[in-house]
Formats: structure tokens, sequence, C-alpha cells
């Protein structure tokens, strides 16, 4: 039998797993890799080293980010959490443009 369609214990882990698969992250993981470029930007800019390393990281989080964009619309236009999805949204084009203006700014 699956648990598909039997009722779900409450005290099981499976509490998921009648929800949307898009639904269930905010879609806020590419800031893993904006975070840090935007930090060492800020604080050790002037130095090449920082300024190439925060290159590097914030190009692929730049990509990760219009990536993770695409599922927040997705999950917007569908309805699934639309305040998660929207506050990702917002947050991933804000680190993204502080990101890009920070690397053209030197």
């Amino acid at each position: 039998m699956s648990g598909r369609n039997t009722p779900q214990d409450p005290n099981t882990s499976q509490g998921t797993a009648n929800a949307p698969e898009g639904a269930r992250s905010a879609g806020s993981w590419p800031l893993v890799l904006l975070l840090p470029s935007m930090l060492l930007l800020r604080f050790l800019g002037e130095h090449s080293w920082a300024y190439w390393t925060a290159a590097v990281l914030g190009v692929p989080g730049l990509v990760a980010a219009a990536v993770a964009l695409t599922g927040c619309l997705r999950n917007l236009v569908r309805g699934h959490r639309p305040w998660n999805a929207a506050g990702a949204g917002l947050l991933l084009i804000g680190a993204s443009f502080v990101v890009v203006v920070r690397l053209v700014e030197r």
C-alpha cells in the first residue's frame, strides 16, 4: 500500500508527503554563494584577492539566483506559498543587485 491515499498519522515524519513538489523550499539557496561574495566586496573589496574571490563566488551565485528566481515565479503563478516565494524572490533580486553593483563599481 502506498501512503498517498491513506490517512496520515500525525506522529509520523511524513507530514509533507501531500505537499506539492515545488512548494517545499523557499528557493533562497543561492544566497550561500551570494552572501560571502557581498561580505568580501563590502569589507575587503580594496584587496585584489578579495575582489577576485568575490567574483568567483558571485558569478555562479548570480546564475543560481536566476534559476531559483524562475522557481519562485513558478510558485507564484501556481499559488504555492506565494508569500514565501515572493520573499525569496525579492531577497535574491536584492542580493544579485548588490553583488553586481559592487563588482562593477570597482
